[in-house]
């Protein structure tokens, strides 16, 4: 998507070593936003094939890393959007 200024999917993703669910969440994301569909809790949701208790934990770890970030779409549904790699940060780190 031309707003966001840089490329959905950073293949530095790989880099982080995350869990597999992570990633995969990580590029599911970035693959509802680069179609220009709101990565909503129900758009996710619809595309992942694990349990929903997989997906809230990669979601999680992918907000520790600051891989992510939560935001509101309309009608305060959540949804998520991938951040540049330049934001990633290892958890507990300084920001």
């Amino acid at each position: 998507m031309a707003q966001l200024g840089y490329r959905v999917m950073d293949t530095q993703i790989f880099n982080l070593k995350l869990s597999m669910l992570a990633t995969s969440a990580y590029i599911l994301i970035c693959s509802l936003v680069g179609e220009g569909v709101l990565a909503s809790e129900e758009a996710i949701s619809e595309r992942w094939n694990d349990s929903e208790e997989n997906l809230r934990s990669s979601l999680t770890e992918l907000l520790l890393w600051r891989v992510i970030e939560k935001r509101h779409g309309p009608d305060e549904k959540v949804t998520w959007a991938p951040n540049p790699a330049s934001v990633w940060r290892v958890p507990g780190t300084a920001q």
